[in-house]
């Protein structure tokens, strides 16, 4: 038998033992009166009641010190022969392994290294843990262990609670910067009967009352904009969405954004709206605007800086695409830029490979890349007098997308003519580009007011200001391959 094999043993044997002696080692309610946090703030000689998981136990003669941790913190608990309660004292010592969460009353006291404690009166079991924590030198190192065990991750790194904190934070900062302007949170549907709002492959399943097929979200916008056209004049939404695609650092199937819709307003609203939402969430959050990211500095203070699509490509790579009139002469400038564009079909294509590969790598600070080609948003109004670029911006910041803003289409027969084109596509083996949605349409026939979307994801605004490089991260339970 292995050490762990072991222990469990003697944990399973302790649980009978308790059961026997008429001890309930799992009860429904236990009333305590603090939180860690609270406890470490009383004053010596206050009585508390809290409870939390053993961290640690280790006996010097005949007192017993023990970790015990809560969701806000960690603080010591003292067994003492003479002062704690025989009883007490027999039964932690007995019966209590790390792991197990425990309810304790005490007072609070300093011990002899001044550390604030709490003196135990009285202890009660209320969850015995069988399986053992962590060796508490080695913890869990181990990334992918960590994700498909996060419940241990959060036990054994307390670090780990601070970044989904922070997180949460992020949500509520949104939130209230939104409730400031006016805007209305609102609930649209995950499961739909077409996808659409954007291009990626969805995720499909069997309605089985209906015996229809059905989709998860890939996107929000298209209900979004239906409530425009109901009245709405400024809406938003935290939207889980989900895409069958591929994951990386910076890509989950499931993954959250906050999307706005704001009626007569136009994507130059949106990028004055856009960059004060995030520079007041990082001030609530990190209460400054200058955060450190990857060893780099990265500063959210206004303004950012703001560059169109093609200036920001001759920025960075001294090459002029607004000089470039057709597909056969985009090859050759991608060519010399050392890129491979086989897989593009137009101008549009090259550009935006051109610009992902060797311009937003680049762009570290804050900025705004405004006037995308028309392939980079299909349900965007196109430029007056341009009609190969769309009304849009990108807010990229150390290299990646956060968000994206444009004008919306609200022309029904432009759209018709965009999803015309789609469906070409997906005949053709693309299975990202977007089906056509009758509905939406007849909605856009009733007629939606000029409108500006705005989306930004709340994953990677959480990996930039907790400086972690991966989404999975700032996922509680990103979606990871079985064991096995």
């Amino acid at each position: 038998m292995g050490r762990e094999e072991q222990i469990i043993s003697e944990r399973i044997k302790k649980l009978h033992e308790l059961k026997r002696k008429g001890v309930n080692p799992y009860p429904s309610k236990f009333d305590k009166t603090d939180s860690v946090a609270e406890a470490l703030k009383s004053k010596l000689g206050s009585k508390v009641k809290i409870a939390g998981r053993v961290m640690t136990k280790r006996e010097i003669g005949k007192i017993i010190f023990s970790d015990l941790m809560d969701f806000t913190g960690k603080i010591q608990v003292v067994f003492q022969d003479k002062q704690t309660p025989k009883k007490d004292f027999a039964f932690f010592k007995e019966y209590i392994d790390t792991g197990d969460i425990i309810g304790v009353e005490g007072k609070i006291i300093k011990t002899k290294t001044g550390q604030h404690s709490i003196l135990v009166r009285n202890v009660k079991l209320l969850t015995k843990s069988i399986l053992p924590l962590p060796s508490k030198w080695h913890g869990l190192q181990d990334k992918e262990e960590r994700y498909r065990k996060r419940y241990l991750d959060l036990i054994m790194n307390p670090g780990v609670k601070g970044v989904f904190d922070k997180r949460n934070k992020i949500i509520d900062s949104i939130r209230e910067f939104m409730k400031s302007r006016r805007f209305v949170e609102v609930q649209t549907p995950i499961l739909q009967p077409i996808y659409g709002g954007a291009s990626a492959r969805p995720f499909s399943s069997e309605l089985n009352a209906l015996k229809m097929k059905v989709y998860m979200r890939i996107s929000n916008e298209l209900y979004l904009k239906r409530l425009i056209v109901g009245g709405y004049e400024k809406v938003f939404e935290f939207s889980p969405d989900f895409r069958n695609e591929g994951i990386d650092r910076t890509h989950n199937p499931e993954f959250t954004q906050v999307e706005t819709m704001w009626a007569y307003a136009d994507y130059k609203d949106n990028m004055k709206f856009a960059e004060e939402m995030i520079t007041f969430v990082v001030k609530k959050v990190l209460g400054k605007t200058k955060v450190k990211i990857s060893e780099k500095d990265i500063d959210f203070k206004s303004p950012w800086r703001k560059l169109t699509f093609l200036d920001a490509i001759k920025d960075k790579t001294g090459t002029n695409f607004s000089k470039i009139k057709n597909f056969e002469e985009g090859k050759k400038a991608a060519s010399k830029l050392g890129m491979d564009c086989a897989k593009c079909e137009t101008l549009g294509e090259i550009m935006i490979k051109v610009f992902e590969d060797k311009v937003q790598p680049l762009l570290i600070n804050p900025t705004i890349i405004y006037d995308y080609p028309l392939e980079a948003a299909g349900l965007a109004k196109t430029l007056e007098g341009n009609p190969g670029f769309v009304a849009s911006f990108e807010i990229i910041v150390n290299g990646m997308e956060l968000g994206l803003s444009y004008c919306e289409q609200n022309d029904p027969q432009a759209l018709e003519k965009f999803w015309g084109f789609a469906e070409e596509k997906f005949k053709r083996g693309n299975l990202e580009a977007q089906p056509r949605d009758e509905d939406f349409l007849n909605a856009l026939r009733i007629g939606m007011p000029p409108t500006s979307g705005l989306g930004v994801g709340i994953d990677r605004l959480a990996m930039l200001l907790t400086d972690n490089s991966s989404i999975r991260d700032v996922i509680m339970f990103p979606f990871m391959k079985p064991e096995g």
